[in-house]
């Protein structure tokens, strides 16, 4: 199915799931372009999943909460690194 985790920064605490899919990436109920409206956190944002080449595989799934945007940006960022490594460990 599809992998948890929590990622963290600063005050800003992210819930992330990830499950198999098309690529579409949703926070807080709300499509990426809209909730993070600068592109400079979407590229950060994306950036664990270009890496590994998986940016159109998974779908992905955000409650995040606390802090400003560049800081629940960087803790969406770190939700989707340690799911992503729960669900394929060869990817760590």
């Amino acid at each position: 199915g599809r992998a948890y985790a929590t990622g963290k920064r600063k005050d800003a605490v992210a819930r992330v799931w990830v499950k198999p899919g098309s690529g579409k990436i949703t926070v807080n109920d709300r499509a990426l372009d809209v909730y993070f409206a600068r592109p400079v956190l979407r590229m950060l944002l994306k950036q664990p999943l270009v890496l590994v080449g998986r940016d159109t595989q998974y779908d992905i799934v955000v409650t995040v909460a606390g802090g400003g945007l560049s800081g629940q940006a960087g803790a969406v960022r770190h939700g989707i690194s340690k799911a992503l490594t729960y669900y394929e460990p060869e990817l760590r």
